[in-house]
């Protein structure tokens, strides 16, 4: 009996690892893809309840958007998960440590694919590097002649426990301010152009305009219209965009927009896509910048 369970245990830790070694090198997954991969990937849903609950794919299970925003500091909020919290969302989503999961999402504005890739950056953050994206979201998937379902997915609790925490994907105030005095990493910002000059009306902030300095790659050109459905870029054109805002993949970047979501679509596009070497999203981004004492520029 034994010797079946040790047989039983390696032919699962196979299965997971040809998973695993299937997944795109860009993390970004076709409908097709998915649909051939349904029954041995994680399929989180980032839809509010009440989205999910009236049609999601079939299998999924839904963590809203909003769960990923549970950290907080002092009136900062909106920050990355503590790990006790992110470990409860994953076993209750039946994640385990060795899991490939793929987020989906309704993709109807360009910007959408980053409550997504919010998932995806938790989850890469704590250690599971297993992570990807549908490219097009649910949309995408429905595109392609696949059915949603309303009926309830049941799914036994996972054992993910958060066993490592990427630190070059997380930036904090003291990076920024680094960066500031040594003009290195090169601080990137995700947000619109309206926020960028400091013509927004964003309640959120104390002070508008942008980080000195900063460059503009806004995450939500990331992605073209192709239909109906919103697509990712190539890699190519990934590359060419942060070039073409003088910006080199190959030197550390530290990206930034409002509260650090947004900012999460950058990040995945830089990393997977474009192949950045060192790029982090600075978590309090410009809800705890704008709080300071630090000088904020507005303007082209």
């Amino acid at each position: 009996m034994k010797k079946f369970f040790s047989s039983m245990v390696l032919v699962a830790s196979l299965v997971v690892s040809l998973v695993a070694a299937n997944l795109p090198s860009t993390h970004v997954v076709s409908a097709k893809w998915l649909a051939d991969n349904l029954g041995s990937v994680v399929v989180v849903d980032v839809s509010s309840p009440k989205v999910y609950t009236k049609a999601h794919i079939p299998g999924s299970v839904n963590i809203p958007k909003k769960a990923f925003f549970k950290g907080h500091a002092g009136s900062i909020k909106a920050l990355l998960d503590t790990p006790e919290q992110v470990q409860m969302l994953f076993r209750n989503a039946g994640i385990s440590n060795d899991s490939t999961v793929i987020f989906v999402g309704h993709v109807k504005k360009a910007k959408k694919f980053t409550d997504m890739t919010r998932g995806a950056w938790t989850a890469y953050v704590y250690g599971l590097k297993n992570v990807g994206i549908l490219d097009g979201g649910i949309e995408a998937w429905v595109s392609a002649g696949n059915k949603l379902t309303s009926k309830k997915t049941m799914v036994a609790k996972g054992n993910f426990t958060p066993k490592s925490f990427d630190r070059s994907s997380v930036a904090s105030l003291v990076d920024i301010k680094g960066a500031l005095v040594n003009k290195a990493p090169q601080i990137v910002d995700a947000r619109e152009m309206k926020h960028f000059v400091g013509k927004d009306k964003d309640k959120r902030l104390k002070r508008h305009g942008h980080i000195p300095g900063a460059k503009k790659v806004s995450a939500y050109l990331f992605v073209k219209k192709d239909g109906k459905v919103f697509k990712l870029v190539s890699s190519a054109e990934a590359k060419k965009m942060f070039a073409d805002a003088g910006v080199s993949v190959d030197k550390p970047i530290i990206l930034y927009c409002n509260t650090g979501h947004l900012a999460t679509g950058t990040w995945f596009v830089g990393k997977f896509l474009a192949g950045a070497k060192n790029i982090a999203d600075f978590d309090g981004s410009m809800c705890q910048y704008s709080r300071t004492s630090l000088p904020v520029a507005t303007g082209k």
